[in-house]
């Protein structure tokens, strides 16, 4: 790839880096991704929090945790679209079922991103010493592999292709039963 074919924030210098060592891509991979959707996420919440203390809007502590919950619950389907995250598309690499070796699917994905919201640290490190699986890829049978690259704005041509499926509400649900049990756990160690 060119110097002229790399558009944006930091991916030539992440792509310089990541060729050093595969684990080090694999790990530029989930940093890039952290750090594309607390692009997406803090903003909202941001500005949530903004309006709430100069008292444009009146919120309880509760529907700031759901304000945040939803945030994340963006950031848990990162891989929805095509089985790659934005750092994925931009570095070559896919999330597959272990099973077939095709593209997993959303509720994998997502499965397989729960454990970001608990362990993340551990994730990375897993990541280190298995560049193809992390703690969430065990938990959903699924493994990473390397992939054609992709531009970045291919992730809005696949939103206006998405076609609604069954397995979207049972994502839906689990979002709501773990985010339910994230809240209760929030509240506890307050």
């Amino acid at each position: 790839m060119s110097e002229s074919e790399y558009k944006g924030i930091l991916h030539k210098h992440v792509n310089q880096l990541a060729n050093i060592n595969p684990r080090f891509h694999r790990i530029s991979s989930m940093l890039l991704d952290h750090m594309y959707m607390s692009i997406v996420t803090v903003p909202p919440l941001g500005l949530l929090m903004i309006l709430m203390t100069t008292g444009i809007l009146k919120f309880s502590d509760q529907l700031l945790r759901i304000g945040y919950l939803s945030m994340f619950f963006i950031y848990l389907n990162k891989d929805f679209f095509k089985a790659k995250s934005p750092a994925k598309r931009i570095l070559g690499y896919q999330v597959i079922n272990r099973k077939n070796g095709e593209r997993a699917n959303e509720l994998q994905c997502f499965i397989r991103n729960l454990t970001i919201c608990v362990i993340w640290p551990l994730e990375v490190i897993i990541g280190l010493i298995n560049p193809e699986r992390r703690i969430g890829d065990f938990l959903a049978n699924t493994k990473v592999i390397k992939s054609d690259k992709e531009k970045l704005k291919t992730i809005w041509i696949d939103f206006k292709n998405i076609r609604l499926k069954p397995s979207y509400l049972l994502i839906i649900i689990i979002g709501i039963i773990y985010f339910y049990g994230v809240n209760k756990l929030m509240i506890r160690l307050e």
